[in-house]
């Protein structure tokens, strides 16, 4: 799929007034003492110009560089994976693929903070980037279809760790007062990885094969390297004592909080977006006879949808406009998946490309202020961890719909079937599961709250 973490009462971020790190006494780590020195007390501004400005420049291109690669690493990888399992005969695998990947990315959720308090982020980030390496290497290489699962689970480890170690420096180098227009240029990385990504990959493929398009995100990667290094300050040695680290942060999917409804919310949406993310690259090549290339173009619609509404949202200054934009965004998803069924069933590509705008749409109403509303109300302790996992929780969605769809897909041959002529019903059973989900986070959407700025 396409699309996508402490201090005081600031949003995800060492505020102006901060007297420490946002972290929570991460040792060794100067990002944060920087960041908390070098903004103003006086320095209300909120436009572009101030993001872009130093320091948060530079910051922002790393923070972006390491989002952007893992929103390269989903979107570029989805025209190919269908052609590369068909070509190693293991077809059957293609829904355990995407929750291996998934799985190892949630692990990597998990454990981004506790790498953090004992490399540094600089080092942390560095350590993952070699890993990533090496899961291309496995997945190029790969003589069989089970190999090539395991470069991917290996890949998706490191991934875990790159976004989730990005999102916490979010929490570290932003104001609060930046940070709705930090998640709206991250809108536009996912938007040129969306355009970017599905294209190149299918390109690669149709000229060159499976074995180098899995290799396409290598110059991301190296812009990763470049970055990163030039933005983050070599750690020193640890001058705060560790504070205890929980593998789950309190509240998180409880029922009557900000970050237990907004976890639900994350976590259902992206649950039923599984549907399309396991089988609608398969379906239009297959159902409508769609070049890889052309595939490709059509899975961009929804990144490009969500990164094109996200830009003027995220500008939005208002909590009570955003909150409001949010509690109705899953709709949405739901309008958006019925499109794409019918569209399959009755072979009608414009269908299938508005139900993709309406389900780009839906995630760009509510992931940026959902993310955030969500940090705003974790205790500030666990701000930190609560920042590193939400990657995770959105992930999670992907594992369970994937695993579901992995235990599922053979009993009911979906693949051949989806593929059939006439059309089997069973693309309204499957999209269905996106409507119901949908529909339940319309529910968890009426508990998330966002704070007033400076609140």
């Amino acid at each position: 799929m396409d699309q996508m973490t402490s201090g005081s009462k600031q949003v995800a971020t060492a505020g102006p007034a901060a007297a420490k790190p946002a972290t929570g006494g991460v040792p060794g780590d100067v990002v944060s003492r920087a960041a908390v020195a070098e903004v103003p007390a006086a320095d209300a501004a909120t436009g572009w110009r101030a993001l872009l400005s130093a320091p948060y420049g530079l910051r922002l291109m790393a923070v972006s560089a390491g989002i952007g690669l893992h929103a390269f690493n989903e979107v570029a990888i989805a025209p190919v994976l269908p052609l590369a399992m068909e070509a190693l005969g293991g077809l059957a695998l293609l829904p355990f693929i995407y929750a291996a990947f998934f799985t190892l990315v949630i692990a990597g959720g998990l454990s981004a903070a506790p790498l953090r308090r004992r490399f540094g982020a600089r080092r942390a980030l560095m350590l993952a980037g070699l890993l990533y390496c090496i899961g291309i290497l496995l997945q190029v290489s790969a003589p069989s279809a089970l190999l090539l699962l395991f470069g991917r689970a290996v890949q998706g480890l490191a991934d875990g760790w790159i976004v989730a170690l990005c999102y916490t420096l979010i929490a570290d180098l932003f104001p609060s007062r930046l940070v709705p227009r930090v998640f709206s240029t991250e809108a536009v990385v996912w938007a040129m990885a969306a355009i970017l990504g599905p294209f190149a990959g299918g390109l690669v493929v149709q000229h060159f094969g499976w074995r180098p398009a899995l290799s396409v995100s290598l110059p991301l990667l190296a812009l990763f390297f470049l970055a990163m290094p030039f933005a983050l300050p070599r750690e020193g040695r640890a001058k705060t004592p560790l504070v205890p680290h929980r593998l789950l942060p309190p509240r998180l999917f409880g029922f009557s909080s900000t970050v237990g409804r907004g976890s639900w919310l994350l976590l259902l949406m992206t649950g039923g977006q599984c549907v399309s993310t396991v089988f609608l690259a398969y379906t239009l090549h297959h159902r409508l006879q769609l070049s890889p290339v052309e595939v490709g173009l059509v899975l961009i619609t929804l990144s490009l949808s969500w990164s094109v509404a996200a830009f003027p949202i995220g500008g939005i200054r208002t909590a009570e406009r955003r909150q409001a934009i949010l509690r109705i965004g899953p709709l949405s998803q739901v309008l958006g998946a019925a499109l794409v069924a019918n569209g399959l069933y009755f072979g009608l590509l414009p269908l299938v490309l508005a139900g993709q705008v309406l389900n780009g749409a839906a995630f760009a109403m509510v992931f940026g202020s959902a993310s955030q509303a969500i940090i705003e109300d974790a205790d500030p302790e666990h701000r930190m961890t609560t920042s590193a996992l939400l990657p995770s929780v959105e992930t999670g969605g992907y594992v369970i719909g994937a695993s579901f769809l992995g235990g599922v897909g053979p009993l009911f041959n979906l693949p051949a079937r989806l593929a059939a002529e006439p059309p089997a019903p069973r693309i309204f059973a499957l999209w269905g599961v996106t409507m119901l989900m949908a529909a339940l986070s319309l529910v968890a959407a009426r508990g998330v709250r966002l704070k007033p700025p400076g609140a």
